[in-house]
């Protein structure tokens, strides 16, 4: 005797849909680029903290350097790794064009800005922009039951990253504004990539889900909580 109810089936789902999840962050080497990221970024707070903001350039710049042979040597995409270097070779040029060590994290209240106003217009135009990125991203199911279901859905998801990238504003820019370049950096780290990851998996989780009445049963099965044999 096999009892088969639709919330099984659900909860089944979900669950796929979470380690499917962790799957591909773990095949694209998510963890691993986290703490490279991390690593260039602390170190040019240390360098800072410690002497100024040269110093921290330079410590930030040796990191990455040593972090990008290392994975060279590894034998990562040559392509990934250029990325990753210029990303703090930009970061650095920030510090000598603006001559302060807080010009290291204006690129990110640029990408802050950037992005608040990118999703709040489109939820302006009625075209959620996370609805066209979960499309290019692969995030959106291959077929869709109700596409303006789908679009009321991401008005909401839309929403959520127009917070998200708000808040980082609200936070960062007072810091920057008062030249608190260690308290601006380590908000910048935890509100760097650790949270965007975050927000990418519950996205992923939420454009993924499908509600429990929606759910279809297979063949013959019956989604009450009835018995069958």
């Amino acid at each position: 005797m096999t009892l088969v109810t639709g919330v099984t089936m659900h909860d089944t789902e979900q669950r796929s849909t979470a380690a499917e999840m962790w799957g591909k962050f773990r095949a694209l080497g998510g963890p691993q680029h986290l703490l490279d990221g991390a690593a260039p970024a602390i170190g040019f707070l240390l360098g800072y903290a410690a002497a100024n903001a040269k110093i921290g350039v330079l410590v930030a710049l040796g990191v990455a350097g040593l972090i990008s042979l290392y994975r060279l040597v590894k034998g990562d995409s040559v392509k990934v790794v250029s990325a990753s270097l210029a990303v703090v070779v930009v970061f650095s040029l920030f510090v000598g064009i603006t001559g302060e060590g807080r010009g290291f994290y204006l690129p990110d209240l640029i990408v802050c800005a950037v992005a608040t106003l990118a999703f709040g217009l489109s939820m302006l135009t009625g075209r959620p922009l996370s609805h066209w990125a979960c499309r290019k991203l692969g995030l959106e199911r291959a077929f869709e039951h109700d596409p303006a279901d789908r679009v009321r859905l991401h008005r909401k998801v839309s929403a959520v990253w127009f917070a998200f990238w708000a808040v980082h504003l609200l936070i960062m820019v007072p810091l920057y504004v008062a030249n608190k370049v260690v308290v601006l950096g380590t908000v910048a780290l935890v509100l760097g990539k650790p949270a965007l990851v975050v927000m990418l998996a519950v996205t992923w989780l939420w454009v993924r889900h499908r509600p429990r009445d929606r759910v279809l049963s297979p063949p013959g099965a019956m989604t009450d909580d009835r018995v069958i044999s």
